[in-house]
């Protein structure tokens, strides 16, 4: 199986800029699923790094998980990274389910992994049925074709080489190499959404033995469906916080769903936008003008003269920017009382670039990313590597002190991944890889 792992990373890698000297920070909780992992890679000549995540969750059960991991390591020569974070609290905090609560602390640990420059790639040990359980909880929510898509091999700088593995063959592997493991007790409780699946499907499986393809099946379909509607629908126009979907695109209710959801993501909204949202939309499309109707998430969609215009309760202020400071969600479009405009580009012009213009990786600027006035603690990854504050970065430009609480960025957080009229991010620059250059314009 490791010859088998590591001819599936180089595939899913090789159009990547991650070479062989690449870095890979497995996510080793100490289950049977990231153990047979990690050690595969390792097997696999893999320079590998292991990132222990203990959730707050099971006491003393969890912390000895966490020590079974560090043996694990110590005996394997394996650096270790180890994290604790509180997902009861978080949970009570936010109004999340545990569950939830401890992916997000999971994956924040696993981000700051890979901006620390700890690792290069953070490997999952999501396998083909936990491919099956995740498609299935969604089809039971209500999803639409793009959550059938499921998960992917590759999403960003997380990977899943065991996504094309059954749980017998992990198990397999586990009992030919003799690997240690611990069982995570809670796997038990079929309270939990995702264990009471994982337990239907098993018995779904002593009568369908093939499931786990026919999932992988319908995600492969489902995948090929979404990119090919997205190279033939209309793009929205994001202007001031607004998107315009216009009347002629309203005539037809799938295409008009699709808008809506796409609408949303430009704002910042990727989930909880349900098939009754989108029928809403649709009935408020054959309303007269002036009709309102919430969504999800503070985003309000209302029926003009030219078609229907989604926005976000407070839009200057979203996603958690501060009331007082200018801040809309980052899209493509003119932003006019910004001062600044996001346009897609073929290519990077170099004239244009020594005019001001900024070009960037589109598909590298982060979900849920803004464009805002600068604040303190802003960071940027410079070029070549290492961080700086922006003000000290902006410093070592020579940027007048009298011109820069006007500078405009592109961040996420604290993050900065672009600052307008000035330099991008070593984060979102353009390189072979890049499929879609998005041009920064200072007005």
């Amino acid at each position: 199986m490791a010859n088998l792992i590591q001819i599936n990373l180089n595939k899913i890698l090789e159009n990547t800029p991650y070479k062989s000297e690449r870095v890979v920070g497995v996510a080793l909780s100490g289950g049977r699923d990231s153990i047979a992992l990690c050690h595969a890679l390792k097997e696999a000549g893999e320079n590998v790094v292991a990132i222990n995540v203990e959730h707050g969750i099971r006491g003393e059960a969890s912390k000895a998980d966490s020590a079974f991991v560090s043996d694990f390591c110590n005996e394997r020569g394996i650096k270790l990274y180890s994290f604790s974070v509180d997902a009861p609290a978080y949970a009570k905090e936010h109004g999340k389910t545990i569950e939830q609560s401890a992916r997000i602390l999971r994956y924040r640990v696993f981000d700051k992994c890979l901006f620390d420059g700890l690792c290069d790639v953070v490997a999952l040990a999501h396998h083909a049925d936990d491919q099956a359980e995740t498609i299935l909880m969604r089809i039971l929510r209500g999803t639409g074709t793009k959550g059938l898509v499921g998960m992917k091999e590759v999403n960003g700088r997380y990977i899943r080489p065991l996504l094309r593995y059954t749980r017998e063959d992990i198990d397999e592997y586990v009992k030919a190499n003799g690997l240690p493991y611990v069982e995570d007790e809670t796997n038990a409780d079929l309270s939990y959404s995702r264990n009471f699946l994982r337990a239907e499907l098993a018995r779904l499986k002593e009568r369908y033995p093939d499931l786990e393809n026919s999932f992988a099946r319908l995600s492969r379909v489902a995948d090929e469906t979404e990119e090919y509607l997205k190279s033939v629908l209309p793009e929205p126009t994001l202007k001031d916080g607004e998107v315009y979907i216009s009347s002629a695109d309203c005539a037809n209710s799938f295409v008009l769903k699709r808008l809506v959801l796409r609408a949303c993501e430009m704002l910042g909204v990727s989930q909880d936008i349900e098939e009754k949202h989108l029928l809403s939309v649709v009935e408020l499309s054959q309303n007269e003008t002036g009709k309102k109707l919430n969504l999800s998430h503070g985003i309000v969609a209302h029926k003009d003269a030219n078609g229907i215009v989604i926005t976000r309760e407070n839009a200057t202020c979203a996603n958690d920017c501060d009331t007082d400071e200018i801040c809309v969600p980052f899209a493509v479009g003119e932003f006019e009382n910004i001062g600044v405009g996001v346009e897609y580009a073929q290519e990077v012009v170099k004239e244009e670039a020594r005019a001001g213009a900024l070009f960037a990786d589109a598909d590298k600027i982060p979900s849920g990313a803004v464009i805002r006035t600068r604040r303190d603690g802003d960071f940027i990854c410079k070029f070549g590597g290492g961080t700086k504050s922006v003000g000290d970065f902006l410093t070592d430009k020579k940027i007048p002190l009298r011109t820069r609480d006007s500078l405009k960025v592109v961040a996420k957080g604290s993050e900065v991944f672009a600052i307008f009229g000035v330099e991008i991010s070593e984060k979102v620059k353009v390189d072979e890889q890049t499929r879609r250059i998005v041009k920064l314009l200072a007005k």
